[in-house]
């Protein structure tokens, strides 16, 4: 038995800090080790959400050639409200029945994307072929998907209940109707206060959660509360690093962004020019010429080239906040449960207030 419990006691001490600048640079440490595969993520990725968002745009196209003219003739006084909004129901409603399908399209897709990172980051591992699947990971992932969205769920009635009963509490112990400025002060001191105290705990428990994804698809378990034994000790130190990604994402997102928001503004100056020449002639764009100057737009095979490049450098932007944002989470992850490291704050036992872990799926 001491032999057992000494052994187990030297595998825990195995585990390796927390290094908070390896947690900020994960993403790009993987990226390093296996570029083409991470590069082929990425494009797929940028390829499959493309050709989401064109089903969706094809949907519209017909409606807008409909709502062009509906537009001119109720500027020119031939419809009344009432049958313009029939009409514009009338165009939208064959449609309505595909977005369900799309939404549910969409929310696969994410779960695809988010599985396949995370494989890259925790496993450093690339499906062979198209990375996206349907399995096990995705499902695990849904699961836990839908467990955040509870937990938010209850924070967010409980703190809204809490916040309520708080105010009426703060409010009878400044002295109610017969409150003065200083009780007044008071009691709008003792809210705030509480508001804190409540926004504190909102965030430890978005920490401590923060790895249930990294986990599920690390160990391929379904993995939830374990987030909050892999997080023990280590929560400053997850804090900062997504502190620290935060603020480099704003400042690089700032500094690229401006550019990607140039390229857009030279695509779209014809258009601008147009309208700022109208402004300063003092003629009034009649609804035909805005429509005519946003059918031109889409007519333009180099216009729709600049903005379809910026939205393309948009969303490699986009992936590699998320994947630098994940990668916190999965560095802890593979940290805790290392092969060879018997750490088992990842395994809930029997005799916890959760319930054990689940040993298969």
């Amino acid at each position: 038995g001491r032999g057992q419990g000494s052994g187990q006691q030297g595998a825990f001490m195995t585990v390796r800090s927390f290094d908070i600048g390896n947690a900020i640079f994960h993403f790009f440490k993987r990226f390093g080790e296996n570029p083409g595969g991470a590069l082929w993520i990425m494009i797929c990725q940028t390829v499959l959400v493309g050709l989401l968002a064109a089903a969706g745009v094809a949907l519209f196209v017909p409606v807008w050639d409909n709502l062009s003219q509906l537009i001119i003739l109720d500027d020119a006084g031939q419809l009344s409200d009432e049958e313009a909004v029939r009409r514009v129901f009338g165009m939208l409603m064959p449609i309505m029945g595909f977005m369900p399908f799309i939404a549910l399209a969409g929310i696969a897709l994410a779960l695809m994307s988010q599985a396949a990172w995370l494989r890259f980051l925790t496993r450093g591992e690339v499906k062979p072929g198209l990375p996206f699947r349907l399995g096990g990971d995705e499902f695990r992932l849904l699961g836990v998907n839908l467990l955040y969205w509870v937990l938010g769920v209850v924070i967010y009635f409980g703190f809204m209940t809490f916040f309520a009963i708080s105010v009426v509490g703060a409010g009878v112990a400044a002295g109610g109707r017969d409150a003065n400025v200083f009780t007044g002060a008071a009691g709008g001191l003792i809210v705030a206060l509480i508001v804190l105290v409540l926004l504190i705990a909102v965030l430890v428990i978005a920490v401590r959660m923060a790895c249930a994804p990294a986990l599920t698809v690390h160990q391929s378990r379904f993995r939830f509360f374990e987030s909050w034994t892999a997080t023990r000790g280590v929560f400053w130190h997850m804090l900062v690093s997504y502190i620290a990604v935060a603020v480099m994402a704003f400042i690089l997102s700032s500094i690229i962004g401006g550019f990607i928001q140039l390229a857009f503004l030279g695509a779209l100056w014809p258009v601008l020019m147009e309208f700022i020449t109208l402004e300063a002639s003092g003629a009034k764009a009649d609804p035909q010429q805005v429509i005519d100057a946003i059918s031109n737009i889409f007519a333009n095979p180099v216009t729709m080239g600049m903005i379809g490049l910026g939205f393309v450098l948009s969303y490699f932007m986009q992936i590699v906040w998320e994947g630098m944002w994940h990668g916190v989470a999965a560095y802890n992850a593979q940290r805790v449960g290392e092969e060879g490291s018997a750490d088992d704050r990842t395994v809930l036992e029997r005799d916890h207030p959760m319930g054990a872990s689940p040993r298969e799926g």
